[in-house]
């Protein structure tokens, strides 16, 4: 029986290494096939895929993988208006649903951008008050989304495109997105508008979280 018992073993032991081994090439796989569906949006979003140096265009590596599926397919069918991301979504790769997952997957895996572009910092306060009555609920607190109800990650996301994204929200997407959002985001000021942005861009950094002009006041 002891015999038996260390021949299944050693069976069982060498069915997990050829397991191993397969899901290790298959991942390998899955991450080179996202590489190369990922080739066509490096002109905008960088090798990194951490967005534009100005911060306009957006950091895409940690985003959550159902959101970025979904915003692919809304480029992809007309629903979201972008230029430059209908042209990229319109290639006949993406009409397959396998290659938008694919390429969601390899780039939701890759690290996001730790240094994304912030804004003044003068109003973090306002901003974190802002945030935690208004974007906490869905984003979350630290700023990460939710991968089951598609929210995206706006921890680490650059200062200028999640203030153009609260006023595209607020106005151009009434229809992609929840009318509570959309409600709360018509009632926020531009103070408010500023500061949120600017509190959410640091979240998940080593940003300054608290506003620049008394934490320089409190050094002199």
């Amino acid at each position: 029986m002891q015999i038996q018992n260390a021949g299944f073993g050693a069976v069982a032991g060498l069915a997990l290494l050829v397991l191993g081994i397969v899901s290790a090439a298959q991942a390998a796989d899955t991450n080179e096939s996202g590489m190369r569906l990922y080739a066509p949006c490096v002109v905008c979003h960088q090798p990194s895929a951490w967005g534009s140096p100005d911060g306009l265009i957006p950091n895409l590596a940690g985003q959550q993988k159902r959101y970025l599926t979904k915003q692919l397919a809304m480029f992809r069918d007309g629903a979201r208006v972008d230029t430059a991301m209908q042209v990229v979504s319109a290639h006949p790769k993406f009409k397959e649903q396998r290659n938008i997952d694919v390429l969601a997957g390899y780039l939701s895996a890759l690290a996001p951008n730790p240094k994304p572009v912030l804004g003044s910092g003068a109003h973090l306060r306002v901003g974190q008050e802002t945030y935690t009555h208004i974007c906490a609920a869905c984003h979350g607190v630290g700023g990460a989304g939710e991968a089951t109800n598609r929210i995206p990650r706006i921890a680490g996301q650059h200062y200028p495109y999640l203030r153009r994204q609260i006023d595209a929200a607020a106005e151009l997407h009434l229809d992609l997105a929840p009318p509570e959002m959309t409600s709360a985001l018509r009632g926020m000021n531009d103070a408010q508008k500023d500061a949120a942005a600017d509190y959410a861009a640091r979240l998940g950094s080593t940003a300054e979280l608290t506003d620049s002009k008394q934490f320089d006041e409190a050094r002199h």
